[in-house]
């Protein structure tokens, strides 16, 4: 490997191999960076050669030396706060959290620090970063597990537009009261506010499109425990569905489900799968169940 991250700067210096090489083969065949990285780097004149803008057509010599900003220093938007974090992955793209349940992600006040980019700030900071807490996709405050987060534009940009493209891999583990008899199947309705309710979404005509896939994994007596997967992203979507179907969530009281057994809704994003934007490697990154979770999945499976 000749490159190396140097502050805001991915530096690599051209070796003899090299010479005659343009400076987009450089950069795909020594940093790895795809074609799409490259014309955006290209397109906000963030590549130099020497001293130099170079695109990715300009040809390089043996002893030149190649910079990129990839990752530019940035105020921080939020007040770091010390807090511990679940970090199932990290690198100098990407990481990926184990959020707990009960914790905001986003602080709604100006004076709220107890969130998860109150922390993520904190973390950052660290590590000695000077970078936005970039916000790619939320969890619901009682919800728990795996969240991804970009740590440069760049990445947020094709993390964004992977969402967007449905290949990122999200699923989510949960317990419903009563016992789902179809093994899977695919939930389609659309999603509104409800009028009666200030937070509360529910099933509506007039709504936004939604669906969510599902499968059973495990049945029991009275419950069921399955896997779903969003092919949109709207507010309490797996709740809101799983409500309609018959089948709230264990502890979900907002949708109808009790608090007999857990004391927040029984959901957990468990999965997150997708091609990494910058290598190209395949991730499955998956999120432990928190000790509610696996303490009531315990419980259940006494039962049998």
């Amino acid at each position: 490997m000749h490159f190396e991250k140097n502050g805001p700067w991915l530096e690599m210096r051209v070796t003899k191999k090299q010479e005659g090489w343009t400076v987009g083969s450089l950069l795909q065949g020594t940093a790895g960076l795809p074609q799409n990285v490259i014309l955006e780097l290209q397109r906000t004149k963030a590549i130099l050669l020497g001293k130099e803008f170079a695109t990715q057509e300009t040809i390089v010599h043996a002893g030149d030396r190649v910079r990129c900003v990839m990752f530019p220093e940035e105020a921080f938007e939020f007040e770091p706060s010390l807090d511990m974090l679940d970090v199932l992955y990290e690198d100098d793209h990407l990481l990926i959290l184990n959020k707990a349940a009960g914790m905001k992600v986003h602080p709604n006040a100006a004076n709220e620090s107890d969130t998860l980019l109150n922390a993520l700030a904190f973390h950052y900071q660290m590590q000695g970063l000077a970078t936005r807490c970039r916000v790619l996709h939320r969890l619901d405050q009682e919800t728990s597990g795996a969240i991804l987060f970009p740590k440069h534009a760049i990445a947020h940009k094709l993390l964004d537009a992977m969402l967007n493209e449905r290949s990122i891999s999200r699923e989510y583990h949960a317990l419903t009261h009563g016992v789902v008899t179809t093994n899977k199947g695919l939930i389609d309705q659309p999603i509104g506010r409800d009028r009666n309710h200030p937070t509360r979404r529910r099933v509506s005509k007039t709504g936004k499109p939604a669906q969510t896939e599902y499968a059973v994994l495990r049945r029991f007596p009275d419950t069921t425990l399955l896997k779903a997967s969003l092919h949109t992203g709207r507010t309490h979507q797996i709740r809101v569905h799983f409500s309609w179907l018959g089948h709230p969530l264990l502890g979900d009281t907002l949708y109808g489900g009790t608090n007999e057994r857990i004391c927040r809704q029984a959901l957990h994003a468990r999965f997150l799968r997708f091609l990494h934007p910058i290598t190209g490697e395949p991730l499955e990154i998956e999120a432990p169940y928190p000790d509610d979770f696996a303490q009531l999945l315990k419980s259940l499976e006494s039962q049998l």
